[in-house]
Parts: structure tokens; C-alpha cells; sequence
């Protein structure tokens, strides 16, 4: 393990104080709100600087976009990983529900994206995200066949649709989640997410 007491110096200490910072901010972002996930409470937590958090990302939504590539990374190594199922779409949701923070990001990325992103930063992570999603594309079409070669792009479009819609459907916060986990007459509100994201990944990949 590399140790760090003050500023992270060599490639390594700088490697692993990034990491770090990843980490916190995805124990936040998987805890709170994005609203509610600031740039002092991570570097608070890590035990320096705010200057010091900002020489490695210039703002919340550069960290946020740093954790979600970090994630797609993740997702993937997954995906290369697993045999050819025979339930495509039993298999794709059940790596999607064992990579949560992958799935709380997405589901949450185009409502916070908005403001304080520089064009080359935006140009970038799109490139990252199409470069990702051809990859996963080839896997997905050793999966399915034939079948996967007419609209590659929409059904991975509308796999990633069905992901957000389902994981808040399945994940309410606030008032709506305390009712739903209370009151009886209504627990057949509740819904588990890998159950029913598999239902319509399974639709949608026989249509």
C-alpha cells in the first residue's frame, strides 16, 4: 500500500491519491444526492486540501464524469468475464444490479451534466462513452446473433433507457420510500430491480 502523509509527489503516490479521491466521492455519490455531494466534503474526508482535490479535477461534475469512466471500466471487465449466457437478458441484468454504483450514476448522469463542463471535456467523455459502447457492442453481438446485427446502437440505447427507468422506479427516495417500505396495501409497489430490469431487457432483445 503506498503511503501519503502531505502532497503526493511521484507517479505512484499521485496514482493512488486519485484513486482515493475516487473512492470517497463514490461512497458519496452512492449515499447522497448529487446536489448533496460537495467537493469540500470529499477532500474533508480523505483528510486534505480542497486546492489539493482541485489539482486533480477542477469540479464536482469533472470528478462525477472521472468516476463514471472509472465505472464503465468496471462494467465492462464484467461483461469480459462472463460466459455466453443462455438468458441474455437475465445475464446483462444481473452484472448491471452487481455493479450498483455503475447503475446509480447513469441513472442520474444527464440530469446533472449541464452546467460547468468545457467543450473539450464534454467532446472527451462522449468519445470514451462511444468507444465503450461499440466494445460492449461486440460482446453483446457474440450474445445474441444475428439478431443483434440490424440497430446495435438502439438497442443499446434503449437497454440504457430501460436501466434508468427501472432503477428509479426500484430506488425511490425521500417520503415515497418511507410510504412504500410502511404501509401494506401498497408493498406490491415495490419492485426488485434486477427482476425487473430483466423482464424488459429480455423483451427487448426478442424484439
Amino acid at each position: 500500500m503506498v503511503e501519503i502523509k502531505k502532497r503526493a509527489i511521484s507517479p505512484e503516490q499521485k496514482a493512488y491519491r486519485r484513486q482515493q479521491m475516487l473512492d470517497t466521492a463514490a461512497e458519496m455519490f452512492m449515499a447522497r444526492s448529487y446536489e448533496a455531494v460537495n467537493m469540500a466534503d470529499v477532500a474533508k474526508a480523505i483528510g486534505i486540501t480542497k486546492p489539493a482535490l482541485y489539482r486533480y479535477f477542477r469540479g464536482k461534475e469533472v470528478l462525477f464524469l472521472a468516476l463514471f469512466e472509472r465505472e464503465i471500466g468496471n462494467l465492462m471487465q464484467a461483461f469480459l468475464k462472463a460466459p455466453k449466457p443462455e438468458k441474455v437478458g437475465e445475464a446483462v441484468a444481473g452484472i448491471l444490479a452487481s455493479n450498483p454504483l455503475y447503475c446509480r450514476l447513469c441513472a442520474i448522469l444527464h440530469t446533472v451534466l449541464e452546467k460547468d463542463l468545457t467543450y473539450a471535456e464534454a467532446l472527451a467523455f462522449k468519445l470514451n462513452v462511444k468507444a465503450a459502447a461499440t466494445h460492449l457492442g461486440e460482446v453483446m453481438q457474440g450474445w445474441l446473433g444475428p439478431q443483434f446485427d440490424g440497430d446495435r446502437e438502439g438497442v443499446l440505447m434503449q437497454s440504457q433507457q430501460a436501466l434508468i427507468g427501472v432503477w428509479h422506479m426500484t430506488h425511490p427516495v425521500g417520503a415515497m420510500r418511507e410510504v412504500l417500505e410502511t404501509e401494506p396495501e401498497l408493498q406490491g409497489m415495490c419492485h426488485d430491480f434486477e427482476a425487473t430490469l430483466a423482464a424488459h431487457l429480455t423483451a427487448l432483445f426478442r424484439s
